[in-house]
């Protein structure tokens, strides 16, 4: 019964692998098929003639569409990279604090707590509208700011409720070691604490990233131009009420993922530790 179980799990394994790899094969190919085969039935899984075309617009016209290639990717790019590094230094910098604070201190109690993963339900949609009044305000639509502010408000209270976690987990007696060499809250906290807490502090960093990169619904609503528009506002520029531009777009999708995939690999160790921390224990 053993080899019996062996191979329901190989293929358990093949079939999980391929749901999540295929859209990624499949995303590939397109960005690398000439225009004539974007639309073909039955579709080619492996294109007979490759092209960088849809990176430099040698494709030809594609009707009704805005663009054929991605050469002006270049500011959406920036935009995004600018705004999803400051949101996750941001949020990891504002949740640490808060979640030091809640979990030694206890400040504001459990009702808190519960206060502030509320925000993380909250849909976007809903909070669109008034973070655009509050901006216009401010003066602050079509810029950065308003971009990383409306984004910290979903990513800050998922990265406080993780990081609370860890600081819990951190004995306390730690800390009233440092307070007995003389060291205050604040020493206590950044020699003590925090060093300790860093797989966590490394996972919610990726993950605020991450979550930043792929917002769609703000950058739509708060922004008007290339000056802070994001990557995700770009590949919308493919699709029209005609046609898809498929292979533009999945050269488009290559370029996004490449940041997002750079990022996850270089925090893959803490993010690992810190999404599994805590996780066997009874």
């Amino acid at each position: 019964m053993r080899w019996l179980w062996k191979i329901a799990r190989a293929v358990l394994v093949i079939i999980t692998l391929f749901f999540f790899l295929f859209p990624v094969y499949w995303l590939a190919t397109t960005a690398f098929k000439r225009s004539e085969d974007w639309f073909t039935w039955p579709p080619s899984f492996f294109p007979r003639y490759w092209t960088v075309g849809n990176f430099l617009g040698l494709e030809g016209g594609f009707f009704g569409s805005v663009t054929t290639a991605i050469s002006t990717i270049t500011p959406y790019l920036r935009n995004s990279t600018i705004v999803a590094l400051f949101v996750a230094l941001i949020s990891t910098v504002v949740a640490a604090l808060a979640a030091y604070a809640i979990s030694r201190f206890k400040i504001g109690g459990m009702g808190f707590v519960s206060w502030i993963i509320s925000i993380r339900m909250l849909p976007p949609i809903a909070a669109a509208l008034p973070l655009y009044v509050i901006f216009s305000k401010l003066h602050l639509v079509n810029t950065w700011w308003a971009l990383i502010l409306s984004h910290l408000v979903f990513t800050t209270p998922f990265s406080t409720w993780v990081l609370i976690t860890f600081f819990n987990e951190i004995p306390r007696e730690l800390d009233e070691a440092a307070y007995v060499d003389g060291a205050g809250i604040w020493q206590s906290f950044t020699r003590v604490s925090l060093p300790l807490a860093a797989p966590g502090l490394a996972a919610v960093a990726t993950l605020s990233f991450i979550q930043s990169w792929g917002e769609f619904l703000m950058a739509l609503v708060l922004t008007t131009s290339k000056d802070a528009q994001t990557l995700p506002i770009y590949l919308g520029r493919f699709i029209t009420g005609w046609r898809i531009a498929w292979g533009p777009l999945a050269a488009a999708g290559l370029i996004t993922m490449i940041p997002v995939i750079v990022f996850s690999l270089l925090m893959q160790r803490y993010l690992i530790r810190g999404l599994t921390f805590g996780a066997v224990k009874g």
